[in-house]
């Protein structure tokens, strides 16, 4: 099964654009990240504008799948909701993980704590599990096939899996961005196109290497030029 523009289901293509649309907007006008519970708010409207594009293919494939009918539209707003629960729980992990390190480590080593995410984010770039995460999310149709489960409860274990998978081929993406960019607009636009370009361009596993280079290349960059690291907003 593929997408074409007659097969796409309009109102459902309607809705993810939306919904990411305005996700966007709200990063624009910026969102508070004060308290934790700000905090996850926040970092779920940043999955939202950041991961839904690059996964709407499957979301489209699901819903065609599903056949007509608003329990179909529903099921597939399931499928949305679970993959969004598995960043959701990824905020939670961040938040405890940001609170751990900024009580046992003092501010002046963050530049080096940060080269050191660059590199690993590189070297995953190269690794067999990043190749085999980002085949599942190039190849929605067949990941439909191997994990499909019917019914609303099926829809959302669906979603959890594809975020599994999306996890799997982008927490080293997200690290740095928490780690690097303080979650800032100009950071998330980047990460985002750099997972746009990796799981909707054909072959891109070229790109995946490129980009880790990139990334061994920013922890000689950090290194050198400590003051490029900026505290992250929380």
């Amino acid at each position: 099964m593929s997408l074409s523009l007659r097969s796409v289901p309009i109102a459902t293509a309607a809705g993810l654009a939306i919904i990411t649309l305005a996700a966007w907007a709200a990063l624009l006008a910026g969102l508070p990240m004060t308290d934790p519970a700000t905090f996850l708010v926040a970092w779920i409207v940043m999955m939202a504008a950041m991961m839904l594009p690059s996964s709407a293919p499957l979301f489209l494939l699901y819903r065609l799948s599903a056949g007509d009918g608003s329990r179909s539209e529903l099921r597939t707003l399931a499928l949305v909701a679970g993959y969004l629960l598995v960043w959701a729980f990824v905020g939670v992990i961040v938040l405890i993980a940001q609170r751990i390190l900024d009580a046992a480590f003092d501010p002046g080593s963050r530049p080096l704590g940060v080269a050191a995410v660059f590199v690993a984010a590189g070297t995953y770039q190269f690794t067999p599990l990043k190749a085999t995460c980002l085949r599942a999310c190039q190849t929605p149709a067949d990941f439909l096939v191997r994990h499909w489960r019917g019914g609303m409860l099926g829809a959302i274990r669906l979603g959890v899996d594809h975020g599994l998978y999306c996890l799997g081929c982008c927490w080293a993406l997200m690290t740095l961005l928490v780690a690097a960019g303080g979650m800032g607009l100009a950071p998330v636009a980047l990460i985002a196109l750099i997972v746009l370009v990796e799981k909707l361009v054909p072959r891109a596993i070229w790109f995946s290497r490129a980009v880790g280079v990139a990334f061994v290349l920013g922890a000689l960059a950090v290194t050198l030029r400590p003051e490029l690291v900026t505290p992250m907003a929380m």
